[in-house]
């Protein structure tokens, strides 16, 4: 019964899972019993994830791909207002399934969740990426992320995120360039440069550019500090010859997915330890270990 009301409350608010307990299993259980029993074992959840051993439970190959991608949205707390949770993927190349031209399935995740610093969340996702694997990791520019990449997994494949590049174009083209039209075609010309690897050029090429009002000395400096500190990140025409991926989507899904269904509804306001616990279940249930929670409730039963 406890494994059944802690998988409704994860994908339910508390009330609708008071009605669908009710509906399903003919038992009517308050919406404080199902917070406490949910709460309770996410809250085990989380002490688990803080003890497993480091390696990861995806099986792979040596020769197989790994990717690991991490990125935070915001969730409304009652202690901290606006609060980010960080959220990690890991996934293997072979999971990956196309379903339509522009569209590819991703059948099998594993998922870490932390509300709070980079270290902690750190702590409990290195557990989770495998040992084995050609490991690729895509994100951002945060720095830390990189930083943590490379003094752990130095043989890692790091890829900066190629739509936040594309973001830090659009943005300094259109302050820097006067009318879409000139914006749309530099835009382009990097755009082109980027994908035959020609980072360098890029840089150059703003670099040279004349300073014509006050606010483009500023603007070159924000795109250059960027590009220059993840120029190993961006050869793109590379990456996209080997077949790998160049954007976060996935992460950015998952988010989506597993974190704002549920967490970020409208008029909701977590405690910070409930958006911790909630975001548990959900991420055992999207990485498809619900056992642990039943095996968790039968060692309750067995202390009783």
């Amino acid at each position: 019964m406890q494994d059944r009301i802690c998988y409704v409350a994860q994908s339910q608010v508390y009330e609708e899972s008071r009605e669908t307990l009710q509906e399903m299993l003919g038992v009517d259980v308050c919406e404080k019993q199902i917070e406490r029993v949910s709460h309770c074992y996410g809250q085990l959840l989380e002490e688990d994830s803080f003890e497993k051993d480091v390696g990861g439970q995806i099986a792979v190959r040596d020769d197989q791909i790994v990717y690991a991608m991490a990125d935070g949205s915001m969730v409304l707390t009652r202690e901290d207002s606006w609060k980010e949770i960080k959220l990690g993927r890991v996934f293997t190349e072979v999971s990956r399934h196309q379903v339509s031209e522009k569209r590819h399935r991703i059948s099998e995740s594993i998922y870490s969740a932390h509300l709070g610093n980079y270290k902690q969340f750190l702590s409990k996702w290195e557990k989770e990426i495998p040992l084995q694997g050609r490991l690729v990791f895509l994100a951002d520019g945060a720095k830390w992320f990189w930083e943590w990449a490379s003094k752990n997994y130095p043989a890692g494949l790091q890829i900066l995120d190629y739509y936040h590049c594309k973001e830090y174009l659009c943005q300094f083209a259109s302050a820097y360039f006067p009318g879409k039209e000139k914006q749309k075609k530099w835009i382009i010309k990097q755009e082109k440069r980027l994908f035959k690897d020609k980072v360098d050029k890029v840089i150059k090429e703003i670099q040279k550019l004349p300073l014509k009002k006050a606010a483009d000395s500023a603007n070159k400096r924000k795109i250059l500090t960027y590009f220059e500190n993840n120029r190993e990140r961006m050869y793109y025409g590379s990456y996209r010859e080997k077949g790998l991926l160049i954007g976060s989507g996935p992460i950015e899904a998952a988010h989506r997915n597993v974190i704002q269904q549920r967490l970020k509804l409208a008029g909701q306001r977590w405690t910070k330890s409930g958006v911790q616990y909630i975001a548990n279940l959900r991420v055992c249930r999207k990485s498809q270990r619900w056992n642990k929670i039943i095996e968790l409730t039968k060692i309750d039963r067995a202390a009783a």
